[in-house]
Parts: C-alpha cells; sequence; structure tokens
C-alpha cells in the first residue's frame, strides 16, 4: 500500500451531509430504497448500496462507477429501473473517489485497485457475479477478473478506461477545466453535455440532471482529488484475462474514442464474447434508459 495516496474532502462535515441529503434524493425520485453496507479493506471503509429483490431466487449483479462520481449515479433517470425485479443490485462506492467510501486511494497504475475490489467482493459474500462497470470501474474490473477470476461470472464494461489512455484535447480541457476551477452549475452543465454526453441525447430528464450537476459542483468545490492520469493496460494483462467479457460502447464517446477500444479489445483480449457500438450515445451513458435493453440482453447469455 506504499503507492497509495489520499483524496479528501475539505469541509467533511458539510460533505456528510450533502452526500446523505443528495443520496436520499437520488433513491426517492428513482423509487428506490437502499440498504447501505460498509466493509473494511486494506485502504479503510467501503460503502456499497445493496437492493434485494422481493422474489427467492435471483442473481446479483456489482456495479461500479466511473471517475469523480458516486454509484448511486447507476441510479439516476431510471438507470436501472429495468433490473430491481429479478436481480439483487449491489453499488459499490470507489475508495479515493468523492462520494461514500474513505478517501485512501488504491494506486491506479498497480493491481491495488484489484485487490481492493477482490476483498470488498469477498466480504461481501459474493461469489460468481456479474460485473457491470463504467470507465473506471471497467479498468478496475479488468483487473479483478485477472486477479480473482473464480469470483467473476463476466463482466459487461462500458466505455471502459484502461484499454486505451484517456483523451483529453485542448477543447476538452477547456470545460474540464472551467468546470474544476469555477465550478457552477452552468459550467459543469456545460462540462457534461459537450464533454461527457452527446449532442443526440435526450433522455436525461431536468431533475435527474440536476442531480447530476448537483454532485459534480459539490465534488469539484470541496473533493481534493488524487492524481487520477493512467495508462493503457499493459497488453501482457489483458491477454491474461479469461473472464468473460461484453463491452458496449458510444460511439460519440470523446474521452475513449471507440475505434482504438474496439481495436485494442478485439487484438488483445481473447474472452471478449461480443462488442456492441451504440451510434448516438456518448461517454455517460449509464444514465440513458435506452441503454438498459442492451444490458439485459448481454445479461441473458
Amino acid at each position: 500500500m506504499s503507492s497509495a495516496s489520499h483524496s479528501r474532502y475539505k469541509d467533511p462535515q458539510h460533505a456528510t451531509e450533502f452526500n446523505d441529503r443528495w443520496a436520499r434524493q437520488v433513491q426517492d425520485s428513482n423509487g428506490f430504497s437502499f440498504e447501505s453496507v460498509t466493509v473494511l479493506t486494506t485502504w479503510g471503509k467501503t460503502v456499497v448500496w445493496i437492493h434485494t429483490p422481493k422474489r427467492r431466487v435471483y442473481e446479483t449483479l456489482v456495479f461500479l462507477p466511473g471517475f469523480n462520481t458516486s454509484a448511486l449515479v447507476w441510479v439516476i433517470n431510471g438507470g436501472l429501473a429495468g433490473l430491481r425485479k429479478n436481480y439483487r443490485l449491489c453499488l459499490i462506492e470507489i475508495n479515493g473517489q468523492p462520494g461514500f467510501s474513505d478517501g485512501l486511494s488504491p494506486s491506479l497504475n498497480t493491481d491495488e485497485y484489484g485487490t481492493w475490489a477482490r476483498q470488498v467482493l469477498e466480504q461481501l459474500g459474493i461469489a460468481r457475479v456479474t460485473l457491470i462497470a463504467h470507465a473506471l470501474g471497467a479498468l478496475i474490473s479488468l483487473k479483478v477478473c485477472r486477479m480473482a477470476p473464480q469470483l467473476i461470472k463476466k463482466a459487461i464494461l462500458i466505455n471502459p478506461a484502461g484499454i486505451q489512455p484517456l483523451t483529453l484535447s485542448f477543447y476538452l480541457l477547456r470545460y474540464y477545466w472551467l468546470a474544476s476551477h469555477a465550478p457552477s452549475y452552468e459550467s459543469v452543465q456545460s462540462f457534461l453535455r459537450e464533454v461527457i454526453f452527446s449532442p443526440a441525447y435526450t433522455e436525461l430528464l431536468p431533475d435527474q440532471e440536476k442531480l447530476l450537476i448537483d454532485f459534480q459542483v459539490d465534488a469539484f468545490s470541496n473533493f481534493q482529488l488524487t492524481p487520477w492520469w493512467h495508462l493503457a493496460l499493459p497488453k501482457e494483462e489483458l491477454l491474461a484475462i479469461q473472464t468473460p467479457l461484453y463491452i458496449l460502447l458510444g460511439a460519440q464517446d470523446k474521452l475513449y474514442p471507440y475505434q482504438a477500444t474496439l481495436e485494442r479489445s478485439i487484438q488483445y483480449l481473447p474472452s471478449l464474447v461480443s462488442a456492441t457500438v451504440l451510434p448516438d450515445l456518448g461517454h455517460g451513458i449509464q444514465t440513458c434508459p435506452s441503454v438498459q435493453p442492451s444490458i439485459k440482453d448481454l445479461l441473458s447469455y
């Protein structure tokens, strides 16, 4: 753990009050009531939001979010509405990211995040799960699939980090710089609309967009994030993964252009089962209701 670094909230009391209020709003506006479970890892406390369906027999799905956000982002805009009746849903808050887990961050360019994910799954008593992960969460999933394949049935990776390096043009950096250095409703909204989502994406309801913006404004204002730049995973690591992998790619993703991800996945992921390109969607597609049918189809394989 010598390479770990510490992200932190500048005002912890404000963060607790804001995050608790925000979590209630996300759940209430999307018809969920999660159980919050805390497990201990080498990197401190990890919070997991758990929804258990009323039916007696169910499969467990484990969700990991992307960079600089909470796992509850999966719920926003009805993102999990179609899965709630038939699956146990476990949403893991990533250590070192804003939200509810501890700020001590595993090193991004080592196996530490894979070890962290294995510890979380083991302490939850979850075996043979399906991982569904976006961006940073997908990078972590690739690591834990390689390191603890006995825990993973399959993984659905959405616009994954780690298969290619992050792409940030001057045009994109401008929006990120404005949002991170002068966080306001307007600057964060512009960042989300211009960088994260596709201009063709019109499914995000206004009250749900506000939830996304509110969280990011608070995170940019109050959360000191450790360095997050990452490299592509070495091809030797990708070639060693045996877990069945399914990839969903937004053709309008400006951070991880889908062509490079698709090419490298085909070349270096021997366990890749399928890759689906969604033509009208950008990077942040986990809040798109139209993505649910694609995920449900992959779950049936």
